[in-house]
């Protein structure tokens, strides 16, 4: 039962939540000793102190901490937010297998996309170029295929594989570090905006919550246990994409790994993984075909894609997926103007002759990579690629 689309019980897990010293687990076990979070928020300091902090008894007395939880969430509310509890229907069934699962979640767009696993595609932030065509030739394929696509909407691999997820009109979740209404990072903000109104971003942590670092590796479990199989495009040996393994490893899912060149530095924690026992992603082709036959998906998909293989920079290449115009997306113009732009900030007729298309048709591929945060203009007319 909600009132005005708060849940019972969301203000005072809320409450708990924030106290200091407390976190999902401790929350859950108060909740457990005390039989509701209203009786946790009542229960003599003594026995509360077993469980939680010492500072968190004296800090749940504070009558402004209700008031405060009841405002965010009716900001969170105003804001077009669906907040759904450990008790509520909606909350996804697979967070409950996480030792912490959180408490409450914020959701923003369709909320509906939480009733299918997806797969969770993750990598660096620095990424290379190879990984970040890779993860967008990922998203494309899948979203075709209506598989919905789980990242973290940071720069590098996450963003490449939602743009990829949006261009194809595909499904794609964001599990954020931040508040829903915090565009982090800002110059995703646009990928942000997209996926707010045709897909789902999703957060534990209130409106107005600035990215903290300690942040993402709680976010990362909760990616990890929204998608039945986990794919790590790119990691150096101590990225956080592999923290996102060890969930979905503790959960069960199944784990894959894009292979890199040996001697690359940005690759030695993916392959590594390959190494431990994870699966080889060496063809998008066939582990979509894989995932779309194990969830009975490729019933419902019309639409043929058509897919090449290569060998780039001396490691395995993923097939590339054929564009809306039947074009290899390895070859697309997107993938020819990043490359251009990677030298430096270049005037559009600059382009134009360097990649011997039309000034239009360079203008027209530079908004939109304008729009989903690849490229930035800067003074002079001039395009750069975003930081």
């Amino acid at each position: 039962m909600t009132s005005g689309g708060i849940p019972e019980d969301a203000v005072e897990l809320l409450v708990l939540d924030q106290l200091p010293g407390v976190g999902p687990v401790t929350v859950r076990r108060l909740v457990r000793a005390f039989g509701s979070p209203q009786a946790a928020l009542i229960a003599p300091s003594d026995v509360f102190s077993r469980i939680a902090p010492g500072g968190a008894a004296v800090a749940r007395s504070e009558k402004s901490r209700l008031a405060e939880a009841t405002a965010q969430l009716e900001k969170a509310v105003g804001q077009g937010c669906t907040i759904t509890t450990w008790r509520c229907p909606a909350y996804p069934p697979d967070l409950h297998q996480l030792a912490d699962p959180p408490p409450l979640l914020f959701l923003q767009g369709r909320a509906s996309l939480l009733s299918s696993q997806g797969v969770a595609v993750v990598g660096a932030r620095h990424a290379t170029q190879r990984a970040r065509g890779t993860a967008e030739r990922l998203g494309i394929a899948l979203g075709r295929k209506g598989v919905p696509v789980v990242s973290g909407l940071a720069l590098g691999v996450d963003g490449a594989v939602h743009v990829g997820a949006l261009r194809a009109d595909g499904d794609t979740i964001a599990v954020l570090g931040s508040g829903t209404d915090v565009d982090y990072p800002r110059s995703h903000r646009r990928i942000q905006k997209s996926i707010r109104e045709r897909g789902l971003l999703v957060s534990e942590f209130p409106p107005g919550t600035e990215a903290a670092p300690h942040h993402f590796p709680r976010r990362n479990r909760i990616l990890a246990a929204l998608a039945s199989t986990v794919v790590v495009v790119e990691a150096a040996k101590k990225s956080g994409a592999l923290i996102t393994v060890d969930h979905a490893l503790d959960l069960g899912r199944e784990v894959w790994a894009v292979p890199g060149p040996i001697d690359s530095a940005p690759c030695v924690g993916s392959n590594r993984l390959l190494a431990d026992g994870a699966r080889p992603l060496v063809s998008i082709a066939d582990f979509v075909s894989r995932i779309t036959a194990s969830e009975g998906n490729e019933a419902t998909d019309q639409r043929r894609l058509a897919f090449s293989e290569g060998v780039e920079g001396g490691g395995a290449d993923m097939a590339a997926v054929s564009a809306p115009d039947h074009r290899a997306d390895c070859d697309s113009l997107d993938v020819q103007v990043l490359t251009a732009l990677s030298d430096g900030p270049l005037q559009v007729d600059e382009l134009a002759v360097r990649l011997g298309r039309p000034v239009g048709q360079i203008l027209a591929q530079l908004t939109t990579l304008e729009l989903f945060g690849e490229v930035e203009r800067v003074p002079g007319m001039r395009f750069r690629r975003a930081a």
